[in-house]
């Protein structure tokens, strides 16, 4: 992830190279500010820092007042999802005092939120709920209701950890009251966590179980390894306030198996690629030796000549040579054939392991791993991104056998290969029982918004179709919601145990709300890919959908091609 020749920073620093050819500070700080949120994206905070603190230089002279408090921002970004709460504060500090209420509302709301999740961090809790409450009047007078419920959450964290419980659960109710009329499942796992933390800590154990089961659930259905982890814990926590000690460490166990088995998936995947590569060494070296082991017999052929030529002398010499050269020829022939043979065995298993190669990764990604036991990762700036998921796939898994369920999922899954690849499309992995594939990677086109959504309605009607036999056999039938987005994303190889090629980045995360926010039965898209497909479908706009840390996302429902 460090190098330099990531396609994305590499654009950016010829754009920097121009802007200071030109003289242009503004446009040169931008250039800083845009190379170190590819750093940032990528997890190479000392390198996102680097560049920032460049663009403060530069803005701080131009008295720039909105670039400044922007990077300002981002520094406390940095400082906060590395746990240094107080770095954070001070950075989240100086971006207030650049904002102004009165000219940007929502932009000061957003910075003044950003400074007390802070102080609530380093324990300054009265403090982080007087802002918060601030925060909350301009949400209101704003009139934005999934501003308000993050706004009533966050004071119910805080009251929580002033010790202020009833206050507390009285500002989660109104965030419940509010992510229930938005459907928000997501946000209403967070409103559960701190609720039943909140219960724990007064010691009403029942309560705490109730809430932690609520959001448990909920985790369970989506799939969310984040609170199913929470929920481990708490479940954990709980059942010992209650002195049932035994389920308590059961509890515990589950929770330290999935954190262990985390760990030990980012251990072990360092082995894989680096076994192929050696196999695939191993094999040069066997050639390398067979040519050696001829070289040898080179040489001593030719000194056994030299040696008989000496000894006979005179007339011997022409037949003891032409004997020499036949016996030396023969030989050279039959290592020749056993070279052959083993270098057209090597070849077969070199072939065999290109295939499986190519079947794991994309062919230009598996050719370029071959070349240079490496990977660069790739940033695109336009990729189309689906989601699927079953809906109530759990609830259908409980009343069948395995096997069955197994065969079920096969099904599905080879119907959607078969489409993604009719499209051109990239399949990217499954999970349990989503699927995820991309469009415009790994190499770029100006058709995959489209192709993507011809894809996502052929798999609904084709879905459609396998359950009408599944409902006249009378079996339990799959209904699927389908998310897509549209945007940037860095795609790479990670792991050397079992390749996995893998794409990252905001895009992936808001098609996957896309698919949680969507139906059963229909094909949800964003405002950008709706903007991109809307000359070749029919849409219906269907309303926002509120994301963490990006405001809402404009969502339609694709009805049909025009």
């Amino acid at each position: 992830m460090r190098g330099l020749t990531d396609s994305s920073i590499a654009i950016h620093r010829e754009n920097l190279a121009i802007q200071r050819e030109l003289k242009d500070t503004l446009r040169e700080a931008r250039a800083l500010f845009n190379i170190a949120g590819a750093y940032q994206e990528m997890g190479l905070y000392p390198e996102a820092q680097r560049e920032l603190l460049d663009a403060r230089l530069i803005l701080e002279s131009l008295g720039n007042r909105d670039e400044i408090a922007k990077v300002y921002t981002q520094l406390g970004h940095i400082q906060f999802e590395l746990d240094r709460y107080p770095a954070a504060l001070e950075w989240y500090r100086k971006a207030l005092a650049l904002r102004v209420k009165k000219a940007d509302p929502g932009r000061y709301a957003e910075a003044l939120t950003d400074y007390a999740n802070a102080l609530d961090e380093v324990d300054s809790s009265d403090l982080a709920i007087n802002c918060y409450l601030q925060t909350l009047t301009i949400w209101k007078e704003l009139d934005d209701l999934p501003g308000q419920a993050k706004i009533f959450t966050n004071l119910g964290d805080a009251n929580k950890h002033a010790g202020k419980y009833a206050v507390a659960l009285d500002y989660l109710r109104q965030a419940e009251r509010i992510y229930l009329s938005l459907d928000n499942k997501q946000m209403l796992m967070e409103v559960y966590n701190v609720m039943g933390d909140t219960y724990g800590r007064m010691k009403q154990f029942d309560k705490a179980l109730e809430y932690t089961n609520t959001y448990y659930k909920i985790a369970l259905e989506s799939k969310d390894g984040k609170y199913l982890q929470g929920a481990y814990k708490d479940f954990s926590e709980v059942y010992s306030g209650m002195g049932d000690y035994a389920t308590a460490y059961d509890w515990r166990v589950k929770y330290d198996e999935y954190r262990y088995s985390k760990l030990n998936e980012r251990i072990g995947s360092e082995f894989a690629r680096k076994e192929v590569l050696f196999a695939d060494q191993k094999k040069q070296e066997q050639i390398e030796a067979q040519k050696r082991e001829l070289r040898v017999q080179d040489a001593e052929l030719a000194s056994a000549q030299t040696r008989q030529l000496a000894l006979l002398g005179g007339a011997l010499a022409l037949t003891l040579l032409a004997a020499l050269l036949f016996n030396r020829n023969r030989i050279r022939a039959r290592a020749n054939r056993e070279l052959a043979a083993k270098n057209d065995a090597i070849q077969r298993e070199r072939e065999r392991a290109d295939s499986l190669l190519k079947n794991i990764l994309p062919e230009e990604t598996a050719e370029e791993l071959k070349r240079h036991n490496a990977v660069q990762p790739v940033r695109y700036e336009s990729v189309t991104v689906m989601f699927t998921d079953f809906k109530g796939f759990t609830t259908i898994a409980e009343h069948m056998t395995p096997e069955a369920l197994i065969a079920e999922l096969d099904r599905c899954f080879r119907l959607f290969d078969t489409i993604v690849e009719k499209y051109g499309l990239e399949k990217i992995k499954t999970i349990g029982d989503a699927y995820m594939c991309a469009g415009g990677l790994p190499t770029p086109n100006d058709t995959h918004p489209v192709d993507m959504v011809n894809a996502a309605l052929e798999m609904q009607r084709e879905l459609a179709a396998l359950m009408a036999e599944k409902v006249a056999a009378g079996k339990p039938v799959f209904e699927m919601r389908i998310g897509i987005h549209t945007g940037p994303v860095v795609a790479g190889v990670v792991g050397s145990h079992k390749f996995a090629y893998d794409i990252w980045g905001d895009t992936v995360n808001t098609a996957a709300r896309l698919e949680q926010g969507g139906a059963a039965g229909k094909v949800n898209i964003s405002e950008t890919t709706y903007h991109c497909v809307k000359t070749h479908f029919h849409c219906t706009f269907r309303g926002n959908l509120p994301a963490k840390n990006k405001g809402e996302i404009a969502m339609y429902f694709v009805d049909g091609r025009r």
